[in-house]
């Protein structure tokens, strides 16, 4: 014990000898540990860790293979060969005639207008099962949760649970509000309790405020049915006995799923022995491992943050070679030192003892920083990205797990740094090394730092070249033409049904809105539509073209968008032949449509051949309608995806009403316009609820939220490692100029030019990056061809990204070489002579 104080106690004077030497080491590694951390604790949370219920290790998500007919609410995470949306009959058909789990519950995600002492604003809510809170095993906070008394009919469950959050944030954790009635849509729900803090819903990613039961669909997402075998809406979880394994629930439900799906199939149009193979012979059900919870959004945001990890471990090693060449050149002035105590009597031990112990103190002054750092960064990303998704899941707390990684790094860095002086001072050369007057290094330890020094140049290439690509992936998707000016936008939700509309007074309250807003000063137009563009959603579905013969296999989908009339005109979307909607395109009048170019040439030849044909949903006669016109392609879904096929519908003509995101093009900024817009729609009823108002720019970055996450942290560390590596570079070069001061005198005194001198050391520098970069090129190669995927507009190998990458090593390496060429070009041959 008294050893170990002992070097503990030398350590921190040898780091109070060199002030600057430490506070340098220390901030390095605070850089490395702070940004991975960080990183690591959004990793963490969205690929690590398990759901904070009872036993997650037990929960299987249901999925199936298979035809699916009918209508399907597609949430995200739904896949061609593994369908995760069921529909509420197939669930109860599960859960009362399985009995290989201990419980099965359903969930959907909607949203609802929430009105309480005449206050009403939009949120994130969660439609449930009654077992959904007993089979997670989830306690309330306050009050009680969902039973299964609280799933007995459609429409007679009118009760409401509050996440804990929204608790406190709408309702001051004041427990009295349960028992009390809030309105959900225009419908009263009793509050009857409060989820537990921590938990948020089985849907990691999903942040919902309120939760009603299954019940009470209708209140909340209209579109679906409990009753519809063929309205694919929910997604369904179960709890597998301790001891079951996942291949043994597939096999005991195989039986029970074959003669539900049979019993189904005598319901559908299609009776063929196709449809029966696809329908039921290959459709199988089975379970997938939940521990983490569904989630769609995993899916998104999983290949960002593996690439992120990487970028950041690769700053992590930089910033553990960095500290290896500074901590050897330091260790290149303590030859002597060493060499003392070797010849005293100390062992190797008690050497490579003491060299680990400063690196160890190094290491936890640049942890502690950093782990202090490192929620501050991680709260500026989850900032940035609420900027554009609000109800983001991610957390800055530092807890348990994330503390263990940060100690693990901050071990395996320490060590490793800490093993290059330990290597070099393992079998001093004591006569040569007490005789010198000053610290020389041998020829291996030179080596060595240089090669140290071409390591960081590898890695700040790689990363420059990650940014470089990234950010020109930016700059392609921000090119991209989008069919339409995006410029001058404006667009937000407004759904009756929250506020309380219902039936025809819906479309009559749109219309009004419409003409409401296109009074405003400084409006150029409005339009509306239920398919928000350039959002990552779609409305697609089956459609029967007349006198159109689909070849066999053939699906014949469209986009199935309801839109208004002058959503064309504001829009900018330009008409190529026919015409466009008019308020002649009633209810009730002659059902028509436009159809996009694509649509058109693909299926008739070209635009005027579509003019006066007929197109339908598929097997439904009752939405026959003619084509009037065709509008040019624009993109749908987000820039990167290709234009899909269209069939737009005046909304007025829906015996069905839906919610619509309104866009209003402006004269001016249309930021400057919202405050208008709420004003003239609290003017028509002040309990329609304006949500999501926002540019259309700011939609299309949140579709690229990814991308440009991936850009900016890249940039940051691209910046960082350059930063790192322009240090080392410094280290090294000073310190072999330092030891060539002697051969620098000889030189100058046979009559080399200060201007030689100087560009000696900048050969030495430019050939070690050249080296370097020749080595990295190849390894960069392969590297990026597995981000792409995540890029777009350019290749891998994209020249501008590589060459722009090199000439930043070589600006950072000129600048590192400067002082160091300034000294030896300084260096007086009769001084440098006498002092050796």
């Amino acid at each position: 014990m008294s050893s170990i104080i002992g070097n503990l106690r030398y350590a921190l004077r040898q780091l109070k000898k060199s002030p600057g030497f430490t506070v340098t080491a220390i901030l390095t590694l605070a850089l490395g540990i702070g940004a991975s951390t960080a990183i690591f604790t959004l990793f963490d949370q969205a690929l690590l860790r398990s759901l904070p219920v009872k036993d997650p290790q037990q929960l299987v998500l249901l999925r199936f293979s298979g035809d699916r007919v009918g209508h399907i609410n597609d949430q995200g995470g739904d896949h061609d060969d593994a369908h995760v949306y069921l529909t509420y009959p197939m669930y109860r058909d599960l859960r009362d005639k399985s009995s290989i789990f201990e419980g099965l519950i359903a969930t959907s995600a909607a949203y609802a207008g929430v009105s309480w002492h005449n206050s009403a604003e939009s949120v994130s809510a969660e439609i449930v099962s009654g077992n959904y809170f007993d089979v997670l095993g989830i306690h309330p906070a306050a009050g009680r949760l969902f039973a299964s008394s609280d799933e007995t009919a459609p429409g007679a469950n009118p009760v409401a649970v509050l996440s804990f959050d929204y608790w406190k944030r709408r309702f001051n954790e004041d427990p009295t509000i349960v028992g009390q009635t809030v309105s959900l849509n225009g419908t009263p729900f009793t509050v009857i309790g409060v989820v537990a803090p921590g938990f948020h819903s089985a849907v990691w990613g999903d942040e919902p405020r309120v939760f009603v039961p299954m019940t009470m669909q209708r209140t909340l997402s209209p579109l679906n049915d409990l009753t519809d075998r063929q309205s694919y809406w929910l997604k369904i979880i179960g709890r597998l006995p301790v001891g079951v394994t996942t291949k043994q629930a597939d096999a005991a439900l195989a039986p029970l799923w074959h003669s539900l799906r049979e019993m189904e199939f005598k319901n559908i149009h299609d009776q063929s022995e196709r449809e029966h193979q696809r329908f039921v012979t290959t459709s199988h059900l089975s379970v997938a491992d939940a521990a983490r919870g569904f989630s769609p959004m995993r899916e998104e945001v999983e290949t960002p943050l593996r690439i992120l990890m990487g970028m950041v471990l690769l700053l992590v090693a930089m910033a553990a070679v960095n500290m290896a060449s500074l901590l050897l050149v330091r260790a290149a002035a303590r030859v002597r030192e060493f060499s003392m105590r070797y010849a005293l009597g100390a062992s190797r031990a008690d050497i490579v003892t003491q060299l680990l112990t400063e690196g160890l103190l190094l290491g936890i002054g640049g942890a502690t920083l950093g782990v202090l750092f490192a929620p501050q960064m991680v709260r500026l990303l989850i900032a940035w990205l609420s900027a554009t998704s609000p109800d983001t899941p991610f957390s800055a707390q530092m807890d348990t797990p994330i503390l263990a990684f940060a100690l693990c790094v901050t071990l395996l860095v320490s060590v490793v740094f800490s093993l290059a002086p330990a290597v070099q001072f393992f079998k001093p050369n004591l006569v040569d090394s007490l005789k010198q007057q000053s610290g020389t290094g041998t020829g291996g330890s030179i080596k060595f730092r240089r090669s140290c020094v071409g390591l960081q140049i590898s890695f700040t290439l790689l990363l420059l070249v990650g940014a470089g690509l990234f950010m020109r992936t930016i700059q392609k998707l921000h090119s991209v033409d989008a069919g339409f000016p995006t410029d001058h936008l404006l667009q937000f939700d407004i759904s009756p049904q929250m506020a309380g509309y219902q039936g025809d007074s819906i479309s009559n309250v749109e219309l009004r809105i419409l003409d409401a807003v296109a009074a405003l000063p400084g409006v150029r137009g409005v339009g509306a539509t239920n398919d928000p563009e350039l959002a990552d959603e779609g409305t697609n579905g089956s459609v029967d073209i007349a006198g159109y013969t689909p070849k066999p296999d053939e699906e014949v989908d469209a986009e199935v968008p309801w839109v208004s009339k002058d959503y064309f005109s504001a829009m900018g979307i330009p008409l190529i032949t026919g015409r466009g909607f008019t308020r002649a395109d009633a209810l009730g009048a002659q059902k028509v449509s436009v159809v996009n170019e694509l649509f058109a040439r693909k299926y008739f030849g070209s635009a005027a051949n579509a003019v006066g044909h007929h197109v339908s949903r598929s097997r439904r006669p009752e939405t026959d309608t003619v084509i009037v016109g065709v509008v040019r392609n624009i993109k749908h879904e987000s820039v990167r995806e290709q234009t899909t096929p269209t069939v737009f519908r005046p909304f007025v003509q829906n015996d069905k009403p839906v919610s619509l995101t309104y866009y209003v093009r402006t004269w001016q900024t249309p930021e400057s316009t919202s405050h208008a817009i709420q004003a003239a729609v609290q003017g028509i009823d002040p309990k329609l609820i304006v949500d999501s108002t926002r540019t259309l720019q700011d939609a299309i970055n949140q579709t690229i939220s990814s991308e440009r996450m991936i850009a900016l942290l890249a940039s940051v560390f691209g910046a960082l490692a350059a930063l790192l590596a322009g240090i080392g570079l410094y280290g090294v070069l000073a310190y072999s100029t330092e030891q060539r001061t002697r051969e620098i005198g000889i030189r100058m005194a046979l009559g080399a030019q200060r201007f030689t001198v100087a560009r000696l050391i900048l050969r030495e520098v430019m050939v070690l990056s050249a080296g370097a970069v020749l080595v990295t090129l190849p390894i960069a190669f392969l590297l990026t061809r597995t981000l792409r995927e995540q890029l777009f507009g350019i290749s891998p190998a994209d020249p501008l990204v590589y060459g722009g990458g090199i000439l930043m090593i070589g600006i950072v390496a000129s600048l590192a070489a400067l002082l160091p060429a300034r000294r030896a070009a300084s260096v007086e041959p009769v001084k440098a002579l006498r002092a050796e």
